[in-house]
């Protein structure tokens, strides 16, 4: 049986050293930033294989780094609205990480391949070596994604042999993980059963019966956000339901919400969903969005009550904005997660808990 649970800062994760600056960016950090960043990992943080009854620690976040021409970026240290992204990295220092899953828009606003090397690296560079990306729109909005293809390399996998770029699998310790690029799933461009993306995901879940499976991908299905539903990731979803998925993460809302598990998913029409359905633990896929990576916060709107009533846990608030990282602990069996929130924190959210995989 699942155990849930809510907690307040009192027990949260433990204090960690902020991430030090590794390439100056045009705009010059100011005193505190450049102090703070002294005490960073070094640029070969390699992954952490813990032994199997502990589990392996992954930690998860989207929306991250702004523009140094975004007003609120001040060299880097960010402001209290926004640009959060050198203490939310802050939060991976000193952490034992089998992995790290950047959940896409990790650069704004375009993707650029210099502002990747010169902002993003300079924050999450260290972590590089153990990131399995995704992208989200913003890296499109550079043409066919260069920036974030360049920037990453063979670690985002352009190029596959079964057509379907940005998308690919992977183990850490027991679970199976599958990394989907969203941005392939639109009205124009269906994820339909003949569709590369449905052929290659039910082959890849065939190839690979873990008992414990989780997926990742940009665009949410369901949202209490300002975007609201990605109705487009339908097909995608219940192939990953029927294939016993435990765990899924999106980003793309730039706010914190966890779903209890859900069943199949209905599309209305490209933009609508029918209302989703809550399931118990052994048959559901818990969700989450975690679009705390930095950049700002979007609201959360009331026009969803059918989706307000799965919502087990979420925060957002355009002036108390929440930015932080999703831990998730893996075992053989089942996972433990813990929300961070970056420092100084600006409210006293928390969310922590325990899950059994299907």
């Amino acid at each position: 049986m699942n155990h849930l649970r809510l907690r307040r800062r009192g027990g949260r994760m433990t204090v960690f050293a902020a991430l030090a600056a590794i390439v100056l960016v045009p705009t010059v950090a100011s005193a505190a930033v450049v102090a703070a960043r002294s005490s960073a990992p070094g640029r070969t943080v390699v992954a952490q294989q813990l032994p199997s009854a502990e589990g392996q620690l992954i930690a998860v976040v989207g929306d991250i780094s702004c523009a140094p021409t975004n007003p609120m970026y001040r060299g880097g240290e960010g402001d209290k609205p926004g640009c959060r992204q050198d203490a939310v990295a802050a939060e991976l220092a000193g952490q034992r990480l089998a992995a790290f899953l950047p959940l896409g828009d990790l650069q704004y606003e375009e993707g650029k391949l210099d502002e990747f090397v010169n902002v993003y690296d300079q924050f999450f560079g260290p972590y590089k070596a153990i990131s399995h990306p995704i992208p989200g729109n913003h890296e499109y909005k550079t043409p066919s994604g260069a920036g974030y293809y360049g920037y990453f390399g063979a670690a985002a996998h352009k190029d596959t042999p079964y057509g379907v770029p940005g998308t690919y699998s992977y183990d850490v310790g027991a679970w199976h993980l599958i990394a989907i690029n969203s941005n392939l799933c639109a009205p124009v461009t269906p994820c339909n059963d003949t569709s590369n993306m449905i052929k290659w995901l039910k082959a890849d879940l065939a190839a690979h019966p873990n008992r414990c499976t989780l997926a990742y991908w940009h665009h949410p299905l369901y949202s209490l956000g300002a975007h609201g539903a990605y109705a487009p990731m339908t097909p995608v979803w219940n192939t990953l339901y029927d294939g016993g998925v435990d765990v899924i993460l999106t980003a793309h809302d730039h706010n914190y919400q966890r779903f209890a598990p859900l069943g199949p998913a209905t599309a209305i029409d490209n933009v609508t969903m029918a209302p989703p359905t809550r399931e118990p633990e052994s048959q559901g896929m818990r969700t989450w969005v975690v679009g705390t990576g930095g950049a700002n916060n979007y609201g959360l709107s009331s026009d969803h009550p059918d989706v307000q009533q799965v919502t087990d846990a979420k925060f957002a608030d355009t002036s108390v904005a929440l930015f932080g990282v999703l831990f998730l602990r893996l075992n053989d069996t089942g996972y433990q997660w813990n929300f961070a929130e970056a420092k100084p924190a600006t409210s006293s959210f928390s969310d922590s808990g325990v899950g059994t995989c299907r």
